[in-house]
């Protein structure tokens, strides 16, 4: 029995590309446009509540954070004093935060300088207990402000606005 001979163009079993590049393409366009590309910035604290906002303002990425729990003040993650001391001081600036701060905006000067860029305000994100005193807030915003980080964010928990 003789075989048949093959064709190689022309025929109608060749397969249509470009339905198949129009679905790809719708698919693409669907999945960047439902992709959530904000994501968390910080990592909470484990140990802390933090207050709810309503705000739908969102916040630039800040390479310090400050956090002030019931027990303990930390200044990137590295306990500076104990939030019972900072309460019962006289004095608005907290020394021990206030000089870890400056090593910190030192540091980010001498990088600036290094890669020949501006020097940027110096930027702080300070996650407070919703349930800490007043007092002890507004000795921490002093601190940050006395060495050098004039532009101070709060980290919220963001509530739904309805």
């Amino acid at each position: 029995m003789p075989r048949k001979p093959r064709s190689f163009g022309g025929g109608s079993d060749d397969l249509n590309i470009t339905s198949l590049m129009d679905a790809m393409t719708i698919i693409l366009v669907f999945l960047l446009k439902n992709m959530d590309a904000e994501g968390n910035l910080l990592t909470q604290a484990d140990n802390l509540q933090l207050p709810n906002s309503s705000s739908q303002k969102t916040v630039q990425e800040v390479m310090l954070s400050v956090v002030v729990d019931n027990n303990q003040i930390l200044v990137d993650n590295t306990a500076v004093i104990e939030t019972d001391l900072v309460a019962q001081q006289d004095s608005l600036f907290v020394q021990p935060m206030v000089e870890a701060l400056k090593a910190k905006r030192e540091d980010e000067k001498k990088a600036a300088m290094a890669t020949g860029g501006a020097e940027g305000p110096g930027a702080v994100i300070v996650q407070l207990d919703k349930n800490i005193s007043y007092d002890v807030m507004y000795k921490t915003m002093a601190s940050c402000g006395f060495s050098g980080y004039g532009n101070v964010k709060f980290a919220v928990m963001q509530r739904n606005a309805e």
